[in-house]
């Protein structure tokens, strides 16, 4: 037998410490475009808007004496809120939110169970993470403005009432 580099590197494959086989293990990557078709141009442009998530469809499966246990603990992990690691047999391991996914269980395949699931980068969500109040920082900016203009706007017409007076006592 050949010696095979790539099975001695070959990791058991889980997510959330889950542990499943791998049939078939995919991943896919690229850009994300936006195709511009122009009326009267014979030449579109291919505006690059980033990388594109990665995202691992793999069919997996459960097997042996104790494949319910095993079932089970994967159902759970994979419906469990948020993000988790994915060791990926020959990819490595990734941080992924899980998409959806589907057991299966056939009557001539007793013991076993396949898995069909979809993995999803999770990436960051900095876009939604609020640096500033900035509600409160304009509501008390507006009260600041608002109490700045009241004092301003009685000192001006103190003067005006204070110069009547005089021109008032003056004339009489």
């Amino acid at each position: 037998m050949a010696d095979s580099p790539w099975r001695a590197r070959l990791r058991p494959a889980s997510f959330r410490g889950a542990g499943f086989h791998v049939e078939v293990g995919a991943r896919t990557a690229g850009r994300r475009l936006a195709l511009h078709e122009y009326p009267k141009r014979d030449t579109p442009y291919a505006e690059d808007l980033g990388r594109r998530g990665m995202s691992f469809p793999i069919t997996g499966y459960c097997i042996g004496p104790f494949y319910l246990d095993d079932r089970d603990a994967l159902l759970d992990a994979l419906d469990a809120e948020g993000s988790g690691t994915l060791v990926h047999p020959t990819l490595g391991e990734f941080l992924v939110k899980a998409g959806p996914c589907a057991a299966q269980e056939r009557r001539e395949r007793g013991g076993y169970v396949e898995f069909e699931m979809q993995f999803v980068e999770a990436g960051e969500d900095d876009a939604f993470d609020v640096q500033d109040d900035t509600q409160a920082m304009t509501r008390t900016q507006a009260a600041d403005a608002g109490q700045a203009a009241a004092s301003g706007g009685d000192a001006q017409l103190a003067k005006e009432n204070e110069a009547l007076n005089r021109a008032i006592a003056a004339g009489a």
